[in-house]
């Protein structure tokens, strides 16, 4: 009888382990997809931090998707950091300007992989009273893959609840 017990509780948390459900997963958007154009790099050598500071301008390019189209403005930068063992990661800040003429500015970040690609965080500002006020509300999540020197492609999708 000493059993009974030990024996309800070890059932009741066995069976809330089995009932677990896996939690759904955001669901993945296609936001656009970006031809940047870039200008030379600029390298300013070691930073304080120990790492390198490269410059790359971005000057730019074009998007396309189903709710978002426009241009690259050349009013932006990536200022890449380059640590100790060579690997680098994005740093940008610029702008984009859609067909209808709205300024959007946006910031990505995030590591680059063995392949060469880059797996971008992207945060949006969109003027409040825009047709893409809905862009404040976004979750970036982008793949850049360099296309060339002075070229690199980012797909950027909306990942969502």
């Amino acid at each position: 009888m000493h059993f009974v017990q030990p024996l309800s509780i070890l059932s009741a948390i066995l069976s809330s382990a089995l009932a677990y459900n896996a939690p759904k997963p955001p669901t993945l958007t296609l936001l656009y997809s970006m031809a940047c154009d870039l200008a030379p790099e600029m390298s300013m050598g070691a930073v304080p931090t120990g790492q390198e500071r490269i410059i790359i301008p971005i000057i730019g390019g074009t998007f396309n998707g189903s709710r978002i189209s426009g241009k690259i403005l050349n009013v932006g930068a990536d200022w890449y950091l380059v640590d100790s063992r060579g690997k680098g990661r994005p740093d940008t800040r610029y702008n984009l300007q859609t067909n209808d003429g709205t300024y959007i500015y946006v910031q990505t970040e995030g590591p680059t992989f063995e392949d060469g690609r880059t797996l971008l965080r992207a945060k949006f500002e969109a003027p409040i009273n825009s047709t893409y006020s809905w862009m404040n509300e976004v979750v970036g999540l982008g793949v850049l893959t360099v296309n060339g020197t002075q070229q690199v492609l980012i797909d950027m999708w909306h990942a969502s609840l």
